[in-house]
């Protein structure tokens, strides 16, 4: 015979149980480590938390609280143990990793000289895009968690882990969960869907961008007037701030280049050119 699955309410009850005690262990844990490594102390305890209850065929104690039990997708058996510790992985250090990822991407499509500079601008702007909205996708997980049921996690949901009752519980129909659930939806979607038009409108202003030098007064990276030229390696004018600032590569061409390969151009005017 089947168990029951776990209510909805009571699996975001037995998460914030859980939650609770994760930052309370954080929070002695970054006492003991030194103030460069005190950001690292949030998934070590989550880490060292789940390890001690999780991976040990355990209840967590949200989860005996809440009076639920971990299970695989037959609801009739425990999860694996690798299903459970690649979900722990997935929920400590998923988004990190894949952000990582999507930066170094970045990197290796800004040193391709192979690409052309359309090429390159258009997947700078989607890995971008996608570095932007990623915290949004956990949001919307979230959301059809509350409304449909199941587990918090997205490591969980992708290692088929579900949550059953194991004592009786009081039925209940959570209105305000699904409520809670659509509002969340909605502005999570909201929030992409500005982050997609941002891109868009971003590759549509580098498209507008010439690909050889003009007469143009502006500064094609920051679109401000240069009033200090410089002149970069690869021939291609911007202004002063953007070549000692935040711009690693031309952004005409994608050519590499060092701060001290930067040529400052006195009493020039490139409109004058």
């Amino acid at each position: 015979m089947a168990l029951p699955t776990a209510q909805p309410a009571e699996v975001l009850r037995a998460w914030q149980k859980d939650n609770l005690y994760e930052k309370n262990l954080s929070a002695s844990l970054a006492k003991l480590l030194s103030s460069q490594h005190a950001s690292k102390a949030i998934p070590i305890s989550f880490v060292l938390y789940k390890s001690f209850t999780t991976l040990r065929e355990l209840q967590t104690l949200g989860e005996e609280y809440s009076g639920i039990v971990q299970v695989d997708d037959s609801y009739h058996k425990l999860p694996t143990f690798c299903n459970r510790l690649i979900s722990i992985l997935l929920s400590a250090f998923g988004e990190n990793i894949t952000q990582r990822l999507l930066r170094s991407v970045e990197k290796q499509i800004e040193i391709n000289s192979s690409l052309r500079p359309a090429a390159q601008n258009l997947f700078l702007v989607t890995f971008k895009a996608l570095g932007n909205i990623l915290p949004q996708i956990e949001s919307i997980h979230r959301a059809l968690s509350y409304i449909n049921g199941g587990p918090l996690e997205i490591g969980k949901t992708l290692t088929r882990i579900n949550y059953v009752h194991v004592r009786p519980a009081a039925a209940a129909y959570y209105a305000h969960l699904r409520l809670l659930g659509i509002v969340t939806l909605l502005h999570a979607v909201i929030s992409c869907g500005q982050n997609l038009y941002q891109a868009k409108k971003h590759l549509e202003e580098m498209a507008d961008f010439p690909n050889e030098v003009d007469n143009s007064r502006s500064c094609v990276a920051c679109l401000d007037e240069i009033v200090q030229p410089c002149v970069l390696q690869c021939g291609h004018f911007f202004c002063m701030q953007c070549c000692y600032g935040a711009l690693e590569s031309c952004a005409l061409c994608r050519t590499p280049f060092s701060k001290n390969t930067v040529v400052p151009l006195l009493n020039y005017c490139p409109s004058l050119n």
